[in-house]
């Protein structure tokens, strides 16, 4: 299974990685347009990644959330290189380079509370319609998901990421929401 999902990543990051530019920004407003329609994004906590590899791009929200003062948490990969944590950031400043490059609140940010309810949209390399994801490999949205049951979880895609069936194991999280933008599918 574990090659299966080696060569579904490779795939998928090809075709992903092959969309232009103009595309990807088109693309992600009408995919995280849906997302503030559906998940209703502005009610509450919202959890977020720094777009990178052209994945959906979600530095205009952050910015829209930053703008009306909505609490907004990024990850942060702690240091023994496993697990993540959710750090509340107050303005684009706050993100440094992080793992792999990819930015993250800087060591200054307040930890993201636990009590409070909240939504996390999910990046990934491919998704199927029943909610399951293939990330990047290292199981950090697994674990902090297994972790953290009460969050809601919305992975975003692009329509060429969605496969008809992946291949699941145990340890995977399953979304409890996909978005693209040609639709949005519900976990039963």
């Amino acid at each position: 299974m574990v090659k299966q999902k080696t060569e579904i990543r490779k795939q998928v990051l090809a075709a992903r990685l092959g969309l232009g530019r103009e595309e990807v920004i088109r693309s992600s407003r009408i995919i995280l347009e849906k997302a503030e329609k559906y998940l209703d994004l502005a009610q509450m906590d919202l959890y977020l990644y720094a777009s990178c590899q052209n994945e959906v791009d979600t530095m205009q929200l952050i910015k829209d959330c930053l703008s009306r003062k909505q609490k907004i948490a990024l990850p942060r990969v702690c240091e023994d290189g496993i697990h993540m944590k959710f750090y509340y950031i107050t303005s684009l400043n706050d993100l440094t380079a992080g793992y792999k490059g990819i930015p993250e609140p800087g060591p200054d940010c307040e930890p993201a509370a636990e009590n409070r309810q909240k939504i996390i949209l999910v990046p990934g390399v491919a998704f199927d319609k029943k909610g399951n994801r293939i990330g990047y490999g290292k199981g950090f949205y697994d674990r902090f998901m297994k972790l953290n049951p009460q969050i809601y979880g919305a992975g975003l895609s692009f329509d060429c990421q969605v496969a008809p069936v992946l291949p699941v194991q145990a340890h995977d999280y399953r979304m409890n929401a996909l978005i693209t933008e040609s639709g949005c599918y519900f976990k039963e």
